[in-house]
């Protein structure tokens, strides 16, 4: 729930901008003097307290276990995959104006401007954020916090269920680094698809804004169901991976790994977003759907790097699955008890024939005994034990 709470934060953020900046600051401030109390008197005192003795830096920062490095690492990159594209080029485009007419269509008022443009005091339309780029789909604050709420509260539940509606009807409950490589890379398949589409589907080029929402929707969806399963799976993996003696220390430094891979996709797609793309004028900023395109394109890499630090970590013991019939890669008991059937089938195999052989030179000592006795070899009577060793 704490992720649906924050989608619910995104929206009314949004809404209360709308009416004022000081007034979405009052009411943030608000809503956490009114937590207060629920934490101070409702949480346990020793919440958080070390049971033996506190964690030195050296402690933090020094961490001899190999999976929970490779996986904090491949975790950067998982969510790097995400605020590529989500928490800065996504809101910013969503807002921006179509690049037609900024800077050189007159106006009289902000009515004769397309959506998302003001008509400036120069008598021009022009875009009110040009940092912002142009050529997006000009919606309304309220829309886009509403947008990128959904998202979060999707992306929450999607997370808490996964092992009912997901993972354990594909048989890949309890996950392993084989379970993540398989998601993970399926992670990069919405990223990768909207990339393509930015770039090659002329609904982009000629700001065609319902076609372009309507692939929106679909991106949005697909991909806040499909990284929720591999928060999933990595949430899981890290206490498992955790050792005993440092489960606090170990899951912190995890999410720190989190928290870095979030900071260079924010920082990244502000400079991709920004740069990438040809300037239209002073008044209308850069092309943004150049800029968009190379960030899905980077969040893209970012999974798919992500997948492959994760094929470093020694744990495929338990195979893979993807539901009750079909196995991706055999578990070592599956494969145990595959070599050990193939030793029964060889060692049958080797009797049988050695039964045969050894009947069958009986056989010939029989003829070459008939022929001597000038007898015919029809007459003589099988000595074989039954029909198969014949």
């Amino acid at each position: 729930w704490k992720n649906s709470l924050k989608g619910i934060g995104y929206f009314l953020g949004s809404a209360l901008l709308q009416i004022s900046y000081d007034l979405a600051l009052t009411v943030m401030i608000c809503l956490i003097v009114l937590a207060m109390p629920w934490a101070i008197f409702g949480l346990d005192r020793e919440l958080g307290t070390a049971k033996k003795k506190n964690a030195s830096l050296k402690d933090i920062f020094v961490m001899d276990n190999r999976k929970l490095n490779l996986l904090s690492l491949a975790r950067l990159f998982l969510f790097a995959s995400r605020d590529f594209w989500f928490e800065v080029p996504l809101p910013f485009f969503f807002r921006a104006p179509a690049c037609e007419g900024l800077g050189t269509k007159t106006c009289f008022s902000h009515i004769d401007c397309s959506n998302g443009a003001i008509c400036g005091e120069s008598g021009f339309c022009e875009n009110p954020n040009p940092g912002g780029g142009c050529g997006g789909l000009g919606l309304e604050r309220v829309v886009v916090g509403a947008a990128l709420g959904a998202y979060i509260i999707l992306y929450g539940q999607v997370q808490s269920w996964t092992p009912q509606l997901v993972t354990g009807p594909l048989k890949q409950t309890p996950p392993n680094k084989l379970t993540e490589v398989f998601w993970c890379l399926i992670n990069s398949l919405p990223t990768g698809l909207m990339a393509a589409v930015v770039v090659f589907d002329p609904a982009f080029q000629e700001n065609e804004t319902s076609k372009m929402i309507t692939w929106f929707v679909v991106l949005i969806a697909s991909f806040a169901i499909i990284f929720a399963i591999n928060s999933s799976i990595h949430s899981f993996l890290v206490v498992n991976y955790a050792s005993k003696e440092k489960v606090a220390v170990s899951v912190g430094f995890y999410y720190m790994s989190n928290a870095l891979g979030r900071l260079m996709g924010t920082l990244g797609s502000g400079l991709l977003y920004t740069f990438v793309g040809e300037d239209v004028g002073p008044l209308a900023g850069t092309n943004a759907v150049a800029g968009l395109a190379t960030c899905f394109l980077a969040g893209t890499l970012c999974s798919l790097i992500s997948a492959i630090i994760t094929l470093f970590i020694d744990d495929q013991s338990n195979g893979l699955k993807c539901g009750p019939c079909c196995t991706i890669v055999k578990s070592i008991e599956e494969n145990m008890e595959k070599n050990s059937h193939f030793d029964k089938s060889y060692d049958n195999t080797s009797n049988t024939k050695h039964i045969t052989t050894h009947t069958f030179t009986q056989a010939i000592e029989v003829i070459d005994e008939s022929k001597d006795s000038n007898q015919h070899v029809d007459q003589i009577t099988p000595i074989c034990e039954n029909e198969v060793s014949c």
